[in-house]
């Protein structure tokens, strides 16, 4: 199940080259943190046999999610980000992608979903994108020039509760058979706020852990109650991992 997401947490065993990754979907409303979550996956699984493609709808101020330390920069080396402003621009984009890559991705990022989704036309515009989406981490899978370890797609998307934007995420997910719902904790409020991030997929055990953003910004990760036994971490590293997330990020 998202073996980068279970990585990005911390998870002990989830390795590269688990098989058969599927794509995945980052789902919560704004200041949730699904930049910094996807920015985790791709330092979780970015190295010199996995090249990582982070693509975003626009140039990052700062990269939500990213630790000091030689092991963050030495991973940031094999991430490559790519900024299509617009639908118009993504979809030449992804239909040249699997050759247009001297070594193809094993981990394909697009943070802000919503951005591409919201200039379609209709629900099944949108649904053609995901389709668009998933045909091409397949074809990257299948490159001659990529390592075997397959392509692992995720997405995020920023909820809505207007009607359209619900018509467009219904026609999204059967697309995504993995998908991460970031939600408030019970009873968390104010600056210190903590989320919830249930991990979910048709046949697989789920997962839940905590994500709590300080003030400043800091992000740490760990198992929810009852899932210690598990032996999910809550460290890109050891121990606790505190990253930071800029402020107005996702």
């Amino acid at each position: 199940m998202a073996a980068a997401l279970k990585r990005a947490m911390g998870e002990a065993g989830a390795t590269p080259a688990a098989p058969a990754p599927v794509p995945a979907l980052v789902l919560g409303p704004p200041r949730s943190g699904r930049s910094a979550l996807l920015m985790r996956a791709a330092l979780a699984s970015a190295g010199p046999r996995t090249r990582v493609l982070f693509l975003a709808p626009c140039a990052l101020q700062q990269l939500p999610g990213v630790p000091a330390g030689a092991g963050a920069a030495h991973a940031l080396q094999h991430v490559q980000f790519l900024y299509p402003p617009s639908l118009r621009a993504l979809l030449p984009l992804l239909a040249a992608l699997p050759g247009a890559l001297p070594r193809s991705p094993a981990l394909l990022l697009l943070d802000g979903l919503e951005h591409y989704v919201a200039a379609c036309p209709c629900p099944r515009g949108a649904a053609r994108l995901a389709a668009l989406l998933v045909d091409t981490a397949v074809a990257c899978a299948t490159c001659p020039h990529t390592p075997g370890l397959g392509c692992q797609l995720i997405a995020s998307v920023c909820s809505s509760r207007t009607p359209d934007a619900a018509q467009r995420l219904a026609a999204l997910v059967r697309y995504f058979p993995a998908r991460c719902q970031l939600s408030p904790a019970p009873g968390e409020e104010g600056p210190g706020q903590a989320w919830t991030a249930h991990l979910c997929q048709a046949g697989a055990p789920s997962h839940t852990w905590t994500i709590l953003f300080s003030p400043h910004g800091e992000l740490s990760m760990a198992p929810a109650p009852g899932e210690e036994a598990l032996g999910l971490g809550g460290s890109w590293g050891e121990g606790r991992e505190h990253n930071r997330e800029p402020a107005g990020e996702d």
